[in-house]
């Protein structure tokens, strides 16, 4: 293989992660309604940003997490900046106890999951209780974040399949 097609393929990797969260942006914003609507969809790139802060942080620099939120703000109608800063902090604390989680069985890193999904609905609903004047229903809520934390596990696996396969054996 020629100098240039490693280059671009070395490029391609190192941009996986962030590819993978627009995906998730995508998904997300695409109108799936998984069993008419009774399971909601859930929020593909906080999986993808927990994910690769712990396993590859340097494939999924900040910048890049930003404008992951910021392309779902603007693709779901939010408040410009709400998911980007939501991103922001889960990677920052994830970033911070990732000593913790490498080499963990999975189950823990499932659990230090759904803590950092209950950090992000509690700051989305927080945020969104003061921009309204009141506080909101929290189901629908709640009912996403379960439905998060619940593929965690199944997207996981495919993520450290695609790590082992991409990244590290390249």
């Amino acid at each position: 293989m020629g100098y240039r097609a490693e280059q671009l393929l070395a490029i391609l990797r190192s941009l996986t992660p962030t590819m993978l969260g627009v995906l998730g942006v995508l998904i997300l914003a695409l109108p799936l309604r998984f069993f008419e609507g009774a399971i909601p969809t859930p929020i593909i790139p906080l999986v993808v940003v927990f994910f690769w802060s712990i396993y590859s942080p340097d494939y999924l620099p900040a910048p890049s997490v930003f404008a992951i939120g910021l392309l779902q703000d603007l693709l779901m109608g939010g408040p410009l900046g709400l998911w980007a800063v939501v991103y922001l902090v889960t990677q920052f604390i994830v970033s911070w106890q990732r000593g913790y989680f490498l080499g963990r069985e999975q189950k823990v890193v499932w659990i230090g999951f759904a803590l950092a999904s209950t950090v992000a609905s509690l700051m989305l609903w927080l945020v969104m209780s003061l921009m309204s004047g009141a506080l909101l229903p929290v189901g629908a809520l709640i009912a996403q974040m379960i439905a998060t934390i619940l593929i965690y596990p199944i997207f996981g696996a495919a993520f450290r399949e695609l790590h082992r396969r991409v990244l590290v054996e390249a």
